[in-house]
């Protein structure tokens, strides 16, 4: 009984941590906005093609998921409440895409305000001079 106590435990804290992370996104909508930058994410060199797999993989699992016939918590038996499932794989998603976006646009904002040089009283002497 301890033992399915404790699964039980875990996975409703995956459940939470899953929620957390959406609530904390301010529910998609900050998916919404990196969306755009996507693009420039997945064609830029200096972004490590780790990363890039981590993001494509996590936008192809829903859909895979959402496709298959293989269900945690199948539709035809429970209804409405098998589609439970799919929402948590779709929170899941979003919510990587998101960290790995926003940690991208973090880094470009970083190297962006490194090139720009503040202050420089240098001054140009001619030979005449």
């Amino acid at each position: 009984m301890k033992t399915i106590m404790s699964i039980i435990d875990y996975i409703l804290d995956f459940i939470k941590r899953i929620l957390v992370r959406f609530k904390n996104d301010k529910f998609g909508l900050s998916f919404i906005i990196n969306i755009f930058i996507l693009p420039d994410f997945l064609s830029d060199k200096n972004v490590n093609i780790i990363r890039k797999f981590k993001v494509i993989f996590s936008l192809a699992v829903p859909i895979l998921y959402f496709i298959s016939a293989i269900d945690i918590v199948p539709e035809i038996i429970t209804g409405i409440f098998g589609f439970i499932d799919d929402i948590i794989v779709m929170i899941w998603s979003l919510g990587k895409v998101n960290e790995e976006l926003d940690k991208y646009k973090k880094n470009i904002n970083k190297n962006v305000n490194q090139n720009i040089i503040n202050d420089d009283n240098n001054k140009i002497k001619d030979e005449d001079e």
